[in-house]
């Protein structure tokens, strides 16, 4: 009989750890707008979501650049990058937000279950493309 050794938990990485609290703040900005513009002051739900979108997008850059990932190379490269990831997000999760909402979802959940499907798809697309040096 051999002796087993105990198993040791998973280990969340660190750098998965500060994505998510960087995707965290930028979901308060995205929400945030999101919901102040359509709830607020009666914006249609395609613009609010746009507006929380766009907004979020230069924080969220920032965050993950310089506090996930730690990049201090130039960054016009992964500001295209970035970009054109954006641009599918955004197509994205205004067909999720709209679809849902659609069919009576609210529409804060219908971001929420956005963001939280398009949080694992884009860790692994930041982490191998965007901030790839």
């Amino acid at each position: 009989m051999t002796a087993q050794t105990p198993t040791s938990r998973p280990r969340i990485p660190a750098d998965f750890i500060r994505f998510a609290l960087a995707g965290l703040f930028s979901f308060v900005v995205d929400a945030g707008t999101l919901w102040a513009c359509y709830r607020m002051l009666g914006t249609p739900l395609w613009l609010a979501t746009t507006a929380g979108f766009w907004l979020s997008f230069v924080s969220n850059f920032a965050a993950n650049r310089y506090f996930t990932f730690g990049v201090r190379s130039r960054g016009g490269r992964q500001l295209f990058r970035y970009s054109v990831l954006v641009g599918l997000n955004y197509l994205a999760t205004l067909g999720i937000v709209t679809g849902l909402a659609a069919v009576g979802l609210n529409a804060l959940a219908a971001k929420t279950l956005a963001v939280a499907v398009l949080m694992i798809v884009n860790f692994f697309a930041y982490r191998n493309w965007v901030f790839r040096d």
